[in-house]
């Protein structure tokens, strides 16, 4: 069995990654909010945010044309994301600081799919991703085949450096040829740009609805193609 060194003999910031890569998180990383106003991120100054991956089989048959087994994953990956979000905030209060989860079943999007603060907005903070040309948030280990949960805390963070500007090739379109909806509209993100400069949220959730309803039979909005179709995603997965 592995041996980890006792709790007091840890920075915070080990203790937090040690249990959460323990309950199979698979990136984590620390972001300094203070860049954001305190409305935003609630009066917290620190961020942690955490991803769960999708499997080398979800996303190829995904993008083969049979999504089945990437909706069971985003499921269960839905329900997974509070219950490590609560496990990591608990360690916090009983660390003796404050903390408040965000996760998808705890944050409302507008009608034109907003949030006030982000998940991919603390990642890309935290250093540990930045926003491709379908407005996902992409990694070096598995591009956009995640999802993410955020934990605001009180506690005093070893922060990442942040990712300002998209890392993803000028000339890719793969996402963008693979979108049902026609949703990507070119360009990169760089820190400030607005989402709808270079995405079209409403084309991509009709398209993903429509796509669901057509593969799954179900009235939600899922797709991915963008997902399984990114290059970053297939070299970190394995697939082709």
């Amino acid at each position: 069995m592995e041996q980890y060194p006792a709790a007091e003999t840890m920075s915070l910031n080990n203790e937090i990654t040690i249990l959460s890569k323990r309950e199979g998180v698979n990136i984590i990383g620390f972001a300094d909010l203070r860049c954001l106003s305190k409305e935003v991120r609630q009066n917290f100054d620190f961020g942690i945010v955490f991803a769960l991956s999708y499997t080398k089989e979800a996303m190829s048959e995904n993008k083969g044309g049979s999504p089945q087994r990437y909706h069971a994953e985003l499921r269960s990956i839905n329900k997974r994301l509070p219950e490590l979000a609560a496990m990591i905030a608990d360690l916090l209060i009983g660390r003796g600081y404050k903390a408040c989860i965000r996760v998808s079943s705890t944050v409302v999007a507008d009608e034109d799919h907003r949030t006030n603060l982000p998940h991919k907005t603390v990642g890309t903070l935290a250093g540990i991703g930045w926003i491709g040309k379908c407005a996902l948030f992409v990694t070096e280990e598995v591009g956009s085949a995640l999802r993410l949960g955020v934990v605001l805390t009180s506690a005093e963070l070893e922060c990442g450096t942040p990712v300002t500007k998209s890392r993803c090739g000028t000339d890719c379109a793969c996402c963008a040829d693979a979108c049902p909806g026609k949703a990507v509209l070119g360009g990169s993100w760089m820190t400030g740009t607005d989402r709808d400069e270079f995405f079209n949220a409403r084309a991509c959730y009709s398209a993903g609805h429509a796509r669901a309803r057509a593969t799954l039979g179900i009235d939600e909005t899922v797709c991915g193609l963008c997902i399984s179709s990114c290059p970053f995603t297939k070299r970190g997965l394995g697939y082709e």
